[in-house]
């Protein structure tokens, strides 16, 4: 008996199909519940040839209609382009594409392999893949991947000429895009050529077609319709484990290559949402039952158990070659600016939604679902407890947060806290930092450790665990935090802490940030200080006239320093770091204005409203002092005389939460998973984990590659090794597999509790 396949979320196609212009093929999208387009042409312009203003444009409408782009149809090798012709056009229109794609959030580019221009086979065949090679090279360098239709070109149709160029140009940058109803028109039979390039494809087209009258002719149908066998290709697809998007091209009213387009008053709109609604409801046969053994286990080899070994608390699971990191996406990622208005002040590019788009892409490729990707609404962040300078850029932007949504990302179906993971990782960056790269061992760029590069490679552990373990995906739920806010001092107020509080966290909490691949269950707070000198100033041939408040808060950043840094009665010492001052650049004047600030980090709320006493005492005694030593001076007598009067505190941020002390089952459970503890005597640092200070039933903790210092987060030259983003990802790999077999354990000790409470919600 056939039985519908569930779609959901995972059908979209081509919108020039349903309309020339993009506000029409948005229209189709949201009639249809689509989540994401396909794109080839907008407005008739090819995409290649559309100027950067007009896709800033274009991903702007996208984005407000809440839709991502999953592939861009680049014009690379088609029918118009025969092997003979100049690479350069190809070359160009690959490098305008990767820059259209940081803006529209998308790096997959379909591809052909050219037409034979009149040369014979091997000579076609020799060009092909020296061009294929060239592209794929640069393709690489760019972030971005090729993926190469079974249609026009020397390794079309045909699945030896397929793998052979897979396997000439070696590249991770290249991979196939089946187009399930190609076969009819080219004469072959796509369903055998799925079944050979199955561990290849990375995207999928559907159309069906009945054999026209002559060779190389078609008529178009419905899905299902015609003699593509659209629903053995699906079956096929979904038993070998694909979960990416089916991207409709159904030619029933555009077809593009042979110039057919609507005429008169046609809607192409019409048929193409129909086929979209066919293929929704598609029956798709069921799985063929797995052919019994017929013949007994080998002696020398015992039968696989039914239920997985338990790992042993010493033998920690680890595969047996680090995860594949997909270098790709993590180029396209680093190329993509997602420093924000916090951090680069207004004006300056900032692509975090299209990045968030093309993360949620690839996670969706292992079956991971966008959950919700947008930004809390104003009066959800205008808090007390809000950084000051968040509330202002609020208040003086109401789209200031539009452009910062966090993505919530599924594996899973909802299901009890206690049987969710959530791993938070953000990829929003400090400003600055040089043009990325990769050396095929090291990337270099803003973001590569912190943390672009660890949230690509969560997504490789995650995928490795869930292929070593069935049961996560399944019984047990990950849920991935992807947020903005948690640079720029913004501290996840904005991004990580509404999805805290709407209850998007697991029993395990894993927050991506460098710690030498250490875990680290506890995070400290800050509270961020400014002094403020606003006092007269005055000319330099009259400088005792003014305030100068150079000189003030310059005494006042020593005063500060000595007095804050030793504890009083031997404790511990509060860390203070004494940060900017600046009053003024021209030297000809007494600047009578300026600010000093002071970030002073703490582990528990106790500490943190002793630093701010401690801060405060401290001025005033700083002030009392600078009046005494100074009040003798000519220059400085008016300075010293008004020095407390003009002189103020303010505070950009106090009153956050600290991560402390966990309980002990998370202890065990990393260490089965093999991962070493922080040291107890190194201190903790700042990060988004505050915000499950308190949570109740859960563990937290940081953990990542590489180290904020060592690997110059937030400073020129910051860098991540690959082979340390892959122990990375083992590592997530191995926890997961010890979570999954905790889970298992623990329901058959005790009988499962009967839960309303799911996975998403408080």
């Amino acid at each position: 008996m056939s039985r519908p396949v569930d779609l959901t979320g995972r059908i979209t196609g081509i919108g020039d199909e349903a309309a020339p212009g993009l506000p029409g093929q948005i229209a189709v999208a949201r009639e249809l519940g689509w989540s994401a387009l396909e794109l080839r042409t907008l407005g008739g312009t090819p995409l290649a040839e559309l100027p950067a203003p007009a896709v800033r444009d274009a991903a702007d409408l996208l984005h407000t209609a809440g839709l991502g782009v999953v592939c861009l149809d680049s014009r690379i090798g088609n029918w118009a382009r025969p092997v003979t012709s100049p690479l350069s056009a190809d070359l160009e229109e690959l490098e305008r594409l990767a820059e259209h794609g940081r803006v529209l959030g998308c790096r997959s580019l379909r591809v052909m392999s050219w037409t034979d221009g009149g040369l014979p086979e091997e000579e076609w065949a020799a060009l092909a893949i020296d061009r294929m090679r060239r592209l794929a090279r640069r393709a690489e360098l760019l972030g971005v991947e090729l993926l190469h239709e079974n249609c026009t070109g020397w390794a079309g149709s045909d699945a030896d000429r397929t793998l052979r160029m897979l396997a000439e140009v070696d590249s991770p940058a290249l991979r196939v895009l089946f187009d399930i109803g190609n076969g009819v028109p080219y004469g072959y039979d796509a369903h055998a050529l799925l079944t050979r390039l199955l561990p290849h494809v990375a995207h999928v087209h559907v159309k069906d077609a009945l054999p026209g009258d002559r060779p190389g002719e078609a008529v178009y149908t419905l899905p299902g319709e015609g003699a593509a066998r659209v629903a053995d290709c699906v079956r096929l697809l979904e038993d070998h484990g694909y979960r990416g998007v089916y991207s409709l091209e159904p030619h029933l009213a555009v077809v593009p290559h042979a110039g057919i387009r609507p005429t008169g008053g046609d809607d192409p709109a019409l048929p193409f949402v129909r086929a979209a609604r066919r293929l929704a409801g598609l029956p798709v046969p069921p799985a063929p039952a797995p052919t019994p053994p017929t013949a007994a286990p080998s002696p020398h080899r015992a039968p696989t158990p039914p239920v997985p070994v338990l790992p042993s608390p010493t033998q920690p699971p680890s595969p047996p070659h680090p995860p594949a990191v997909d270098t790709g996406l993590l180029l396209h990622l680093l190329h993509t600016p997602t420093a924000g208005p916090l951090e680069t002040g207004p004006g300056a590019p900032h692509a975090l939604t299209a990045a968030l788009r093309s993360y949620a892409t690839a996670a969706a490729r292992l079956g991971f679902r966008a959950v919700r990707l947008g930004a809390p609404a104003p009066a959800a962040v205008l808090r007390e407890d809000t950084p000051l300078p968040v509330r202002r850029a609020v208040a003086a932007d109401p789209s200031f947060l539009e452009g910062q949504p966090s993505l919530l990302l599924r594996l899973g179906p909802e299901r009890p806290r206690e049987h969710t993971v959530m791993f938070n990782v953000h990829l929003d960056t400090v400003a600055g930092g040089e043009p990325p790269a990769f050396d095929g061992s090291r990337f270099t760029g803003r973001g590569a450790v912190d943390a672009k590069g660890p949230a690509v490679a969560l997504l490789a552990g995650v995928a490795a665990a869930a292929a070593a373990r069935p049961a996560i995906g399944r019984d047990v739920t990950v849920l991935v935090q992807a947020v903005a806010g948690e640079e720029g001092g913004a501290l996840g107020t904005f991004g990580t802490r509404p999805l805290v509080e709407a209850g998007h966290v697991g029993r395990l909490n894993v927050f991506c940030e460098p710690t030498g691949l250490r875990h680290l269950p506890r995070a400290t707070a800050a509270a961020t200080a400014r002094v403020t000198v606003d006092g007269e100033d005055a000319v330099d041939d009259r400088p005792g006239a003014g305030h100068n408040a150079t000189v003030l808060l310059g005494f006042l950043a020593q005063h500060l320093a000595a007095a804050l840094g030793p504890a009083a009665g031997g404790g511990p010492s509060p860390a203070v770091c004494v940060a900017g001052l600046h009053t003024g650049t021209l030297h000809n004047k007494v600047h009578g204005t300026g600010s000093l600030l002071l970030n002073l980090p703490y582990a528990s709320a106790t500490d943190g409203a002793a630093a701010e006493d401690a801060l405060s005492r401290a001025l005033g005694e700083g002030l009392r002092e600078f009046t005494a030593r100074f009040s003798g001076l000519p220059l400085f007598a008016r300075t010293a005389s008004d020095a407390a009067r003009i002189t103020r505190l303010e505070w950009l941020k106090r009153g956050l939460p600290a991560l402390g002390a966990q309980p002990a089952w998370g202890e065990e459970l990393l260490a089965r998973a093999g991962i070493a503890p922080w040291p107890a005597d190194e201190p903790a640092f700042t990060c988004d984990a505050i915000w499950l200070a308190g949570t109740e039933d859960t563990y937290t903790t940081v953990f990542g590659p590489g180290s904020l210092d060592a690997n110059r987060a937030h400073a020129a030259g910051e860098f991540v090794d690959l082979a340390d983003l892959e122990a990375f990802a083992a590592r997530i790999s191995a926890l997961l597999t010890a979570f999954a077999d905790d889970l298992r354990c623990r329901a058959a000790d005790r009988p499962a509790p009967v839960s309303t409470e799911k996975a998403g919600t408080a």
